[in-house]
């Protein structure tokens, strides 16, 4: 009887061992990618993006579009015409409310600089009422000056504003500007009464049909005005297998 007993105890505490092991386990966290929910865009579709590292804290922000909705865009009107794009909600990354993609079909002033079809992806600071409440009266909005140490290095707040958006704040180094070239890509502030209120990539719609890759640094202020993620770099590429751009705001750091 012992000898019979005894195999099977081993079995048994075996058993017990390996669920118990099992139980106390853990898992190793990966990078994680997030993605909002997809907007129609001409021919195809555009949405946001989120990715982070192994523990949570976001890497890049961004929105993604199909190379078909590039395709039969919306023609005529003065203004962009505004795709409005919501963020990931499994997921918060301050200061950032909403993203847009403006398409411009003719561009827009000053002209001879970005009077050309292009694209302006703007990361919002501040929510739709927010920005609802910026008037072509806000011109007090406009025009309050941002302190010095919220200013990048060579870059100059423009006057005016645009309703619902706010002023621009130019990169006097970009190649359009400093007259050393024609606008293909851009970084550029946004402010409304003293604050950066959105981050804007602008990109040509003749550049992005080149599916060349860009990676740039973003010069970056000395201190922000909100806590949050804020990039340093932006990038622009393309998936040929899957036929997709991605424009990120990417190596984010948090501003506490």
């Amino acid at each position: 009887m012992k000898s019979i007993y005894l195999p099977i105890a081993i079995f048994a505490l075996s058993l017990l061992t390996a669920c118990s092991s099992d139980e106390t386990s853990t898992i190793t966290p990966t990078p994680t990618n997030f993605t909002g929910e997809k907007v129609a865009m001409g021919n195809g579709q555009v949405w946001s993006i989120v990715n982070t590292d192994a523990d949570g804290t976001p890497t890049s922000i961004g929105v993604s579009f199909d190379a078909t909705a590039m395709q039969n865009l919306p023609t005529g009107g003065a203004h962009a015409h505004e795709f409005m794009v919501q963020l990931p909600q499994q997921i918060e990354v301050p200061p950032y409310d909403h993203l847009t993609v403006d398409w411009n079909e003719h561009g827009h002033e000053p002209p001879g600089v970005y009077d050309i079809a292009h694209f302006d992806l703007h990361f919002y600071m501040m929510s739709e009422t927010e920005r609802d409440a910026i008037t072509p009266e806000s011109t007090e909005g406009f025009n309050e000056p941002l302190p010095a140490n919220y200013l990048p290095p060579m870059y100059l707040e423009t006057p005016g504003g645009v309703p619902r958006m706010g002023a621009h704040i130019i990169d006097l180094l970009s190649p359009e500007i400093a007259g050393t070239g024609t606008f293909t890509h851009t970084f550029i502030y946004g402010k409304f009464d003293g604050a950066i209120n959105f981050l804007e990539p602008m990109i040509t719609r003749e550049f992005l049909e080149t599916r060349t890759a860009v990676n740039k640094e973003i010069r970056q202020p000395s201190d922000w005005q909100m806590s949050g993620y804020y990039p340093q770099r932006y990038t622009v590429t393309f998936d040929d297998e899957n036929q997709v751009y991605t424009v990120l705001l990417t190596a984010l750091y948090k501003k506490d």
